[in-house]
């Protein structure tokens, strides 16, 4: 009797240790990373701020932060919904700051394809808007989902873009030469993970701030420094 109570305790506590790895499993998405619920339209906090290509906001704003993402990253994911939208708010529409996003591929085919359509919707200035319904839509990572019905998808609920247009201009020059460009970026800053985020003047004057999911306090307080530097 003793013998089996032992073995039922044991089997009693394996199984308690497979419930519960599998309750922290559902409550994390692809990566390990808590995945925030997308609310509403994830575009709304772009109406009405300029986009140029690769840039987000006013050319002549005195802070320019650069992020390197690559589309499938959950963490990138993360930085889209829980902080952007803080530092847009703040910083962006205010005419304080400008973005860059950087795209690199590290994470595979599906990171390649993800990257050449939102360069591609660059090419009509609505390359923000078409990334953050990619955050919001992404799938786990490798999968195979970024397929053309996927990226039609992300592309499609951005309102204005041309999008046979975009897809269309995937596999152009001036998509190739912007992934070229965000490598060399992404080599001379010494970039090795996404999201990275740097801060400066300008792409010849960066510094890196950060590379993890910063807060919106985290990142307010950085911004804030390189603003007192500029006033």
């Amino acid at each position: 009797m003793s013998r089996r109570l032992t073995v039922f305790a044991a089997l009693l506590g394996l199984a308690t240790v497979v419930v519960v790895a599998a309750i922290l499993v559902s409550s994390h998405g692809a990566g390990g990373v808590r995945r925030t619920a997308v609310k509403g339209d994830p575009t709304a906090v772009l109406a009405g701020i300029p986009q140029h290509g690769l840039r987000l906001g006013r050319p002549d704003a005195p802070v320019l932060l650069v992020e390197f993402a690559d589309p499938q990253c959950p963490f990138c994911r993360e930085f889209a919904v829980r902080t952007f939208d803080s530092v847009v708010r703040r910083y962006v529409r205010t005419g304080k700051v400008r973005m860059e996003l950087r795209l690199v591929d590290f994470l595979g085919p599906d990171s390649t394809r993800g990257a050449r359509a939102l360069l591609a919707a660059s090419l009509q200035d609505r390359m923000w808007n078409a990334a953050t319904r990619f955050y919001a839509l992404q799938g786990a990572e490798n999968s195979g989902y970024v397929t053309d019905r996927f990226l039609r998808r992300v592309l499609g609920g951005v309102g204005t873009l041309d999008v046979e247009a975009a897809m269309a201009a995937r596999a152009s020059a001036p998509v190739t030469a912007q992934l070229g460009a965000a490598k060399s970026m992404q080599s001379r800053y010494g970039v090795k993970s996404t999201p990275t985020l740097l801060i400066g003047r300008d792409v010849t004057d960066l510094r890196t701030v950060s590379e993890q999911t910063p807060s919106p306090e985290q990142i307010a307080a950085t911004i804030d420094a390189e603003l007192a530097k500029r006033t």
